[in-house]
């Protein structure tokens, strides 16, 4: 379950509560377990967005308690590997992060054997699943520091 690294992973914290607590009081809205629809442009998505799986803080029940009326549904999951976990869940397209690209790819196989996923077909870029997509964004950090031959990220994409 990846209890001693989600452990290492989050500064010794084993839950989100502490990132909670500090980004909460600033008015930043989180999607912890939750979901809220965005209207733009006389359509509807919904964002929905569930607790991180190693930190046993995934409740799809909770997160999907609002419901959805036939819209899309944009699923944010730290962890791609929760899609097993979220796979009987309406949504269209999951973005993850959690993986840092893999930290360390290999050179010429392009592999990333260190990525902390169980699915290393997830571990960056835009995938299919089934008839859904997955986006696991790179992002900008890395554990101890350590990148390489893997750019940090920031992703832009646009949904239509």
């Amino acid at each position: 379950d990846g209890g001693h690294w989600a452990y290492h992973h989050c500064n010794g914290y084993t839950d989100s509560h502490a990132v909670r607590r500090f980004l909460e009081p600033l008015g930043i809205q989180l999607l912890h377990n939750t979901s809220v629809p965005i209207a733009h442009k006389n359509r509807t998505v919904r964002l929905v967005g569930v607790g991180d799986i190693w930190a046993h803080e995934c409740d799809p029940e909770a997160a999907y308690a609002a419901g959805s009326t036939g819209e899309r549904i944009i699923l944010l999951s730290h962890n791609p590997d929760s899609k097993d976990d979220l796979y009987t869940y309406p949504w269209d397209l999951m973005l993850s992060g959690h993986t840092h690209g893999g930290q360390l790819i290999i050179p010429i196989l392009g592999m990333a054997p260190l990525a902390p996923v169980k699915d290393h077909y997830f571990v960056e870029g835009l995938k299919p699943w089934g008839n859904r997509f997955i986006h696991v964004s790179r992002g900008l950090g890395s554990v101890m520091g350590i990148r390489f031959n893997c750019k940090p990220e920031v992703t832009i994409l646009n949904v239509y």
